[in-house]
Order: C-alpha cells, then sequence, then structure tokens
C-alpha cells in the first residue's frame, strides 16, 4: 500500500511523497537439496571419461542408451525369463505360451465388436443374448407399451456401445466404410494417392519431359521473352508483358506441383507404396523422374506410330470404296517400329517391378493409379503385446543378426516406480526410460551418423563418443558384429521416410522373434515340395512351369514380412529353380475323345515358370514360421500347422492356406513362359528366352483345368488364359488376361493342339464366343501377318477396324493377300489353321469375282479387272491346298490334314456353321468340292502385257500343270469323297429337308 502525506516546515521546505512499504514475508525454508548430483553439467569443458557397460538400441528407437551395470543386470534378467518360455517347447506349443504370458495376443475379427471396452463387453454380451431372445424376455410385460419400452431400451445399450466401438477403432486410426473396416494406413494412402495424382497432372501434358525439365523450359521462354521484350517496339508492350506475367505464374505453379508430387511420393513410401518415379529411382531420386519421363516417350512416340497404322488402314479403305485389304508390306515397317517403342516401354515398366522386388522393405507398386484398390481387413493383429526387439554392444552369437527379445512385463523396475503403468504399445524409447531411466544415459540418434545413402557410418558415432568422451566396454570386445547388426536396423529419417528399408512395427519384431526362437533362419530354409509326374519310362520329372509379370496386389498391413525372403535370403521362390532346353521341349500328354472313345496325343507346350512370393505378417506370420513347410500337393499350395479363426478364438489345429489371402497371408507372384523350339519368329520375339505371360491371379481349380495344358476364355473384351502348374494331381492353375505381344503366339498353340488332336473336341475353350474370337484373331494374323494382339491391347477401335478389313474385304483382295505375302508365314499359319476359320476363308475364294483397287508396295492404285481376280482367286486357291496337302504336310499329317478339310469343307460358308446332322454334312462336303473343282475350271480372259498378269499367269500354270492341284486336292478328300458318293441321294434328300426346316442351323 501507497499513502502519500503531506508535511509542513518550518523553512517553507517542499512537500515530500512517503512510501509505506508492507511487512516482509517469512524466508521460505530450503528444499532438502543433492549434493552430489550424478550428472552435472557445467560451463568448463569435461575431461574426465564416462564410463558404461554396455551399450542399446531398441528397435524403432530414436535414440541409443548408454548403462550401467545395473541396467545391464535388468535386461539380463528379463531375457533369461523371456528364453524359459520357450525352453523344451516344440514350434506347436510355443505361440500358446506366448499367448497365456501375454506376450503376444493373436487376432481380432475386424469389426466392430473387437473395440469394445473392457468395462462394456460383459453389458454389450447379455444385451445382445437378450434381444437375440427377446420374446422369452416379453413374456412379462404387462403391456405392448412396456414391451416396446424395454426392447428400445436394451436397443439404445446395444447402440450406444457400438458407437463408443467405432470411436475407440477411430482413436486406434481406423476407419469404418459400409461396415467394413480399413487400416489406419488408408486415410493416409487415399490422401497421399489424391495428393500424387493432381499434382502428376500438372506435367502430363508433357510427360515425356521431367518435371523439373519442363520447369526449366519455362524460365528459358521468360528468359527469351525479357530479351524480346527489352528490343519490343511500344505497340507490343502490353501484349509481351500479359505474356511475362503468365509464364511467371505458370512457372511457380509448375515449382509448387513439383513440390507437391515429391511431398507426395515421400508420402506414399511411408505408406508402403512406391510411385514408378520411387521404382525406378534407385540412388538417386532424380534418376526415377529421367526413368519415367522416357517410358512416357516411349509410349507417346508408340501412340503416334498407331495414329500412322491407322491413318493408313483407313486411307486404304476410303481409297477402294471399303473394299481394300493392305498386304502386310505395306503395314510392315510401321508395326516394327511400334513393336520396338512398345518394347522398350515394357523394359522400363520391368525394371520397375525388378527394383521393387529387390528392396529388403514390402513395397506396392502403383504404376497406375486404377492399380490400387482399397481392401478391407478381415482380421488385425494386435499390437499391445509388450514384446522388444533390440541389439546390444556385447556378442551374442547365438542370436540371428544380433537382434535380442525381453518383454516389458519381465524387466525388474526401482520398487519407487513398480506401481506406475505403461501402455504395451508405447514406444520402447518411452518405456525403457520410464523404467530404467536411474541406471543409464540417454544418446539421442544425429544425422551426422549416417552417409549420403542414408546408411549408418560407425567411424561418425564412435567419432561423437569420442567427442563427448564416453568410452563403452561392450564396444570393445565385439565392434564389428555390432556395427553390421546396426547397419541393418538402423537407417536415416530421410531413407526410412522414402523406402522404409527396415520394418520395426511391434508385429515384425514379433515375427523376427519366432524365426530366432524356433531355429528356422537360414541354416533351415522353407521346404519347397513340388509334385511330380510319372511318366511311362518310370523316372520322374517335375513339371516345369512359368514366369508371369503380374500387377499383383500386396496386403498394405503394418507389419508385413516377406516370409521366403526372411527364410531363404531370396524375395520370391522360383519353381522350378531353373529352366533347362530339355524342359522347354517336354512332351505332355492331352487328353481328348473320338467317337466316345478317349484318346492321348503328346503335345510340346513349353515351359512355365512360377516365382512365388509369400507376404504375411503379426501373428500369421509368426505362425507360418513355426508351420516351417510349404508343400505343393494334392491339396494344393499348403502350409500346415497353421492356426484357424473359429468364432473369433484362436485354434492351433493343423490346417492348410490354400491360395489367396487368409488371416494374414498373401501369396502371389509372376508367371512365364519359355516357348518351345520351332515357334514362328514373327510372333515372339527370339532375342529374349523367357516372355510374360500374363497378368494375372493364383487359384486352385478344381475343374477340367487340371486335366489341361492350357484354358483360353474371352471376357469383356480380353482374351484370358489359365494355364495348369504340376502334374493334374496338384490342380492348382494361374488364369489372367494374356500380355499383348503374347496373344499370336498362343494362338498359334490353340491351332497347334487342335491339329494334333486331329480336330476332335478339346476342351480348351471356354465357350463359342471364345471360340469365335479366336477364329477371327487367327484369320487377322493370317491376313496381316503381324501379331494382331498388340493391337487388340492398344486400342479397341485399332482392333475393331482391322477386323472389319478382314470381314468386308471382297475374294481378290482376300486372293492378292495371299498370293503377295510371306509365303513362309502364310504356309505355316495356313496348315493349322482351324476349319472354322478355313471354311469361310474357302467360300470367299470361291465367290463371284469383282474388279478391285488396291495400293501396291509403291504405293500405286492399281486397277484389277474382274477376269484378273478370277485369276488371282485360282491362283490362291492352288497355294492354299498346296499349302495343306503338298507330299511333306501328307507323308507326317495325313491325318489331321484330311480331317482340316473334311470339316471345312462342310463349314464352307460365310458363318462358320455345320450342320447338326451327318447326312447335311457329308452333303456339304461334296457340294462344296465341287464347288471348288467347277470354280477352278473357270477361264480368263487378261492383258498378259501386265506384269502382275504375266506373273499370276506362269505361276497358275505351274500349279495346274501336270494336275499337280488336282492331285493335292484328291489326296486331302478322295478318300471320303469315294466313300460318301455312294449314298448322294440320301444325303440330298436330307439336306433339302433340313433347307425346308425353319430352325435350320443357319447355313443358308
Amino acid at each position: 500500500m501507497i499513502d502519500k502525506i503531506d508535511m509542513a516546515s518550518d523553512d517553507s521546505s517542499a512537500n515530500y511523497s512517503v512510501v509505506i512499504l508492507p511487512a516482509a514475508d517469512k524466508q521460505p525454508i530450503g528444499a532438502e537439496q543433492n549434493l552430489f548430483p550424478k550428472h552435472i553439467m557445467t560451463c568448463e569443458k569435461e575431461s574426465k571419461v564416462k564410463k558404461y557397460k554396455d551399450i542399446a538400441y531398441f528397435i524403432e528407437g530414436d535414440a541409443f542408451y548408454l548403462m550401467d551395470e545395473t541396467a545391464v543386470q535388468y535386461l539380463e534378467d528379463a531375457e533369461s525369463k523371456f528364453k524359459a518360455r520357450f525352453k523344451g517347447k516344440d514350434r506347436t506349443n510355443v505361440m500358446p505360451s506366448l499367448s497365456q504370458a501375454g506376450i503376444l495376443d493373436g487376432l481380432l475379427s475386424a469389426t466392430l465388436t473387437s473395440f469394445i471396452a473392457d468395462e462394456d463387453k460383459l453389458l454389450f454380451q447379455e444385451t445382445e443374448h437378450w434381444l437375440s431372445h427377446q420374446q422369452k424376455h416379453l413374456q412379462n410385460a404387462s403391456s405392448a407399451y412396456e414391451a416396446s419400452a424395454l426392447v428400445n431400451q436394451k436397443r439404445e445399450i446395444h447402440k450406444r456401445i457400438l458407437a463408443k466401438a467405432q470411436q475407440n477403432a477411430k482413436d486406434q486410426g481406423y476407419i469404418f466404410d459400409d461396415g467394413k473396416l480399413y487400416s489406419p494406413k488408408e486415410p493416409k494412402i487415399r490422401k497421399a494417392i489424391k495428393a500424387y495424382q493432381k499434382a502428376r497432372e500438372a506435367f502430363l501434358k508433357q510427360s515425356e519431359l521431367t518435371p523439373q525439365a519442363q520447369i526449366d523450359d519455362l524460365k528459358k521462354r521468360l528468359q527469351a521473352l525479357n530479351k524480346v521484350y527489352s528490343n519490343a517496339q511500344y505497340q507490343v508492350g502490353d501484349a509481351v508483358e500479359y505474356y511475362k506475367a503468365h509464364l511467371i505464374k505458370q512457372t511457380a505453379n509448375a515449382e509448387k506441383h513439383k513440390e507437391a508430387l515429391e511431398k507426395s511420393i515421400e508420402d506414399l513410401s511411408v505408406c508402403g507404396i512406391a510411385t514408378p518415379e520411387l521404382a525406378l529411382a534407385g540412388q538417386d531420386k532424380s534418376k526415377g523422374h529421367e526413368y519415367y519421363a522416357l517410358y512416357f516417350d516411349y509410349l507417346k512416340r508408340a501412340k503416334k506410330q498407331e495414329e500412322v497404322l491407322n491413318e493408313k488402314l483407313k486411307a486404304l479403305l476410303k481409297s477402294t470404296n471399303n473394299f481394300a485389304l493392305p498386304p502386310n508390306q505395306i503395314l510392315k515397317e510401321e508395326y516394327k517400329q511400334l513393336k520396338a517403342l512398345e518394347k522398350e516401354a515394357l523394359k522400363i515398366h520391368l525394371q520397375a517391378i525388378t527394383n521393387i522386388l529387390n528392396m529388403s522393405s514390402s513395397l506396392f507398386l502403383l504404376w497406375d493409379i486404377e492399380d490400387y484398390r482399397p481392401k478391407p481387413l478381415k482380421y488385425i493383429v494386435k499390437g499391445d503385446f509388450p514384446l522388444r526387439e533390440y541389439i546390444l554392444g556385447g556378442s551374442n552369437s547365438n542370436q540371428k543378426d544380433g537382434l535380442r527379445y525381453c518383454s516389458l512385463i519381465d524387466i525388474p523396475q526401482p520398487e519407487a516406480k513398480g506401481n506406475k503403468l505403461i501402455s504395451a504399445e508405447e514406444k520402447s524409447d518411452y518405456a525403457i526410460i520410464e523404467m530404467l531411466g536411474d541406471y543409464l544415459q540417454e544418446l539421442s540418434i544425429e544425422d551426422g551418423w549416417f552417409g549420403d545413402d542414408g546408411v549408418f557410418d560407425s567411424k561418425a558415432f564412435y567419432k561423437t563418443l569420442s567427442d563427448k568422451h564416453i568410452e563403452v566396454e561392450s564396444l570393445k570386445e565385439n565392434s564389428k558384429v555390432w556395427e553390421q547388426a546396426i547397419s541393418e536396423v538402423l537407417f536415416s529419417r530421410d531413407l526410412k521416410a522414402r523406402l522404409s528399408p527396415f520394418d520395426d512395427s511391434k508385429q515384425a519384431q514379433a515375427l523376427r522373434m519366432t524365426v530366432a526362437s524356433t531355429q528356422s533362419g537360414l541354416s533351415n530354409p522353407l521346404d519347397i515340395v513340388v509334385g511330380n509326374e510319372s511318366h511311362d519310362s518310370g523316372s520322374t520329372n517335375k513339371m516345369e512351369m512359368l514366369p508371369l509379370e503380374a500387377k499383383t496386389e500386396l496386403i498394405l498391413a503394418k507389419g508385413e514380412v516377406n516370409i521366403f525372403k526372411m527364410l531363404t535370403g531370396k524375395p520370391l521362390i522360383k519353381i522350378p529353380e531353373a529352366i533347362t532346353k530339355q524342359d522347354r521341349d517336354l512332351v505332355i500328354p492331352v487328353k481328348y475323345e473320338h467317337n466316345g472313345v478317349q484318346k492321348l496325343t503328346k503335345f510340346q507346350c513349353g515351359a512355365i515358370q512360377a516365382q512365388f512370393y509369400c507376404k504375411a505378417w503379426g501373428f500369421a506370420g509368426a505362425n507360418l514360421i513355426l508351420g516351417g513347410k510349404v508343400e505343393l500337393n494334392a491339396g494344393g499350395l499348403s502350409i500346415p500347422k497353421l492356426y484357424e479363426v473359429n468364432d473369433d478364438e484362436v485354434s492351433f489345429k493343423g490346417v492348410k492356406f490354400e491360395m489367396g489371402l487368409k488371416a494374414g497371408v498373401e501369396i502371389g507372384g509372376f508367371i512365364f513362359w519359355y516357348p518351345p523350339s520351332g515357334y514362328p519368329e514373327y510372333l515372339i520375339d527370339k532375342d529374349s528366352s523367357a516372355h510374360s505371360l500374363m497378368k494375372g491371379v493364383f487359384k486352385i481349380e478344381k475343374s477340367k483345368m487340371v486335366e489341361l495344358p492350357f484354358r483360353f476364355r474371352f471376357v469383356d473384351k480380353k482374351l484370358l488364359i489359365g494355364v495348369r502348374f504340376g502334374p493334374p494331381s496338384v490342380g492348382l492353375a494361374f488364369e489372367g488376361a494374356i500380355n499383348p505381344t503374347m496373344i499370336g503366339a498362343w494362338i498359334w498353340q490353340f491351332q497347334r493342339l487342335l491339329r494334333q488332336a486331329h480336330y476332335r473336341r478339346i476342351d480348351i475353350v471356354a465357350d463359342d464366343e471364345t471360340f469365335k474370337q479366336l477364329s477371327l484373331l487367327s484369320k487377322g494374323i493370317l491376313y496381316s501377318q503381324l501379331n494382331i494382339g498388340l493391337f487388340l491391347a492398344k486400342q479397341k477401335d485399332t482392333y475393331d477396324n482391322i477386323l472389319d478389313i478382314f470381314e468386308q474385304s471382297s475374294a481378290g483382295l482376300v486372293a492378292y493377300t495371299l498370293i503377295n505375302g510371306d509365303e513362309k508365314i502364310l504356309s505355316e499359319w495356313m496348315r493349322l489353321m482351324i476349319p472354322e476359320a478355313l471354311g469361310p476363308l474357302l467360300f470367299t475364294l470361291v465367290s463371284s469375282p469383282k474388279g478391285f483397287n488396291v495400293l501396291d508396295e509403291s504405293g500405286t492404285t492399281l486397277e484389277i479387272e474382274s477376269d484378273e481376280t478370277l485369276l488371282m482367286q485360282q491362283l490362291a486357291l492352288c497355294k492354299v491346298i498346296h499349302w495343306l496337302g503338298n507330299d511333306h504336310v501328307m507323308s507326317v499329317e495325313k491325318i489331321a490334314a484330311t480331317r482340316q478339310m473334311q470339316k471345312a469343307l462342310e463349314r464352307m460358308n460365310p458363318y462358320s456353321k455345320a450342320s447338326q446332322s451327318d447326312y447335311v454334312r457329308n452333303n456339304d462336303f461334296l457340294v462344296n468340292r465341287r464347288t471348288i473343282l467347277k470354280f477352278m475350271l473357270r477361264e480368263y480372259n487378261v492383258d498378259i502385257s501386265k506384269d502382275f498378269n504375266r506373273d499370276h499367269d506362269r505361276e497358275l500354270y505351274n500349279y495346274m500343270k501336270d494336275n499337280r492341284f488336282k492331285i493335292e486336292f484328291d489326296s486331302l478328300t478322295k478318300a471320303l469323297f469315294d466313300a460318301y458318293s455312294k449314298n448322294r441321294d440320301v444325303y440330298v434328300s436330307a439336306d433339302l429337308d433340313e433347307g425346308l426346316n425353319f430352325f435350320n442351323n443357319g447355313r443358308h
């Protein structure tokens, strides 16, 4: 309080202000002082060496811990208790023991009920039971109103508990959508993908340039504009200024989008997803952008080349009134260039896949945005177990990779801290400091301890210890072992955020603990048993199948580990490990039926090789390791001695996992085809020994597929193929869309197998629509001598345009193509042509000749007259019959060749239709045979002064000389002609009856 008082003086002095102070407080009583603190900081430079017994690093931590003898002893005691739980127990008892000890707690069903709080569980169960039996409880209700009130009350309790459970799930990061539970990563993934897509779109217009190159280009344009502006007349000043402002804004936006792009790539990598830029990067981030830009450059150039092809096709059609069929020479060069560009783009894509497989972490390759689909969880792995993984400086030769294990519940605590609750989900750093803080010193991890590559630099670390005058006794004994162990688990923050080279989640720790505890590490890899196939000789050979390129979907789950890589050191298991020439030329038996009798043919299919990965996480992965063996047997691919979940309870009975996802396990891989010798060179790139066959998924087939080497289905405008893996007893098959470059080769396979079965029915085609599409593709390849499958993949309209040309073409143009095409390709393809395609072709060649226009190799338009067309059609028929029935073919394939012609003559109509009646088919054979012979007797009158007429006439003469055409045609048809001629009248009558039938099969 301050008072102002006026005072008078004798000498008239001035007034003074007097301040009255409050009473002084009592002096505070001092607290008890620690006169000898353990760690005291002074301004004076420290020189005294601080000695520690050992150093510890706890996985997922951000610090090292320098420990005295007490801390070391506490950890040793905890580790001993942990090991005791495994002593004397076989694999089947390890997991129950850990679960009973509260160290591992298994799986929960991915439903809201898994998140009900402990205090609500009993009430929830009682309420659910009451609602399930409400009629029983409502019997004593005095009125309907009371009954309704009781039901509403119970429903409200039920609803309230579930709402609370949903909030608990949300608090843990999970999200519910349409009643399904999604990973805590899901919101991050969706957000990062959306950000990546938005940033990427800003650079798509010039995607053949890297984002940085596009920015640099904008800056160069701005510099050039400034020069123009300085020399510009005043009349254009405003326009230049406006454009300059536009470029400045465009550059700023591009830089902003580039920054967002790089951030989204890093964010996705943290979530376990690799974008193309990351997958292609290696150690240099900029290289990823460069390779991805090169990929787009190849695609854009291929697109232009495809447009050239398309325009050329349209021009040919237009110039000949939609009746022009281009000879293959016109398209060959453009197609060759297109194929080369597609091949280079594919190489880059495959390189990204290879890089992903070679990474130590498990990343999902997001090559296309559509590749990622949110996958609801079926089970969740509880992460609240107190298991902890760590590394000590002391030597421990018995521990795999230097990793050690203990449980937080086993670490002794000082009495003063014994009652402190520590959550099992807490990070190790917090838990260890709370429990052992009095006996250790924290040493935070520094960025300077890592090299430019993100790997731990032990020299930099030791320098820090020296600068701080720290001495660790254990590092004197075995520093090399410690350095190696630390370098495999600890990486810089940048590298960890980008690639996640080491999975430090608690679920992954559990997997590694299981490996170490059961001694099933590298010294005892998984035993892969592959079914064998017996042969007549008594010897057995492994059935060699597959290499596949697949956009397979990995499960982006926390704690995911590649089991095969963990146990064998390799990311994939190859079955078989290697493919030999004998494997490629292996002949396998294929069954077919003839007149109700089962026949057998032997088919050289080539070799298929599978490369499997096995992803698992948490409790599922631990049990998988305990199973210790993956078998390919009559039950499919199985992993024995695993758990199964019934009514949310885990049982440890031996069960088998089939292909696919079940409670935390996913098996997938890649399939490659090694073609047999002798395939057409124009269908497959001979520079490669193995070819990516398909993008697909694995499944167990219980149908006829197990009896067949392959099977086709045409679905949603895509040609699918299923290939069998292993002998029929295994019953394992793969199905997926055939890669575009493989379509021609596998239609060749399809035609070869049918021919070997003498065109008898083999169930390798799913339905009539598939057979129709295979026939169209077969004709397309014949006419163009190109691998038509590439058009099917690139643009459906391109493919349709080409097929339209084939379907709409006049007989003359078809003949022109067969005469002027590559005879080596045409003869081989014609020999394998299925009757459903050959019949309509023969019908076209004997149709009424009409004049047409066509472009020759030089681009000159040739005007062909009707008689000239007749000459071409007769010559084309001679060639076709020669390719099908020459002496060589008849000496080695007489049965197949004669049956091919028989079935083709039965189907010699525009629709490939054959009658259901044997008599009518026999009549069609006789009529169509006679039609061909009569057509060949027609005379023509052409201008021999024209070079092409002179050449065609001379070549036709050579075929007709010495009755060559008739002899070859008779070799294909005479035997059946003689047999059928005896009953000609009966067959004619049957044909007449069918023709009058309103419900005939559409042949007429």
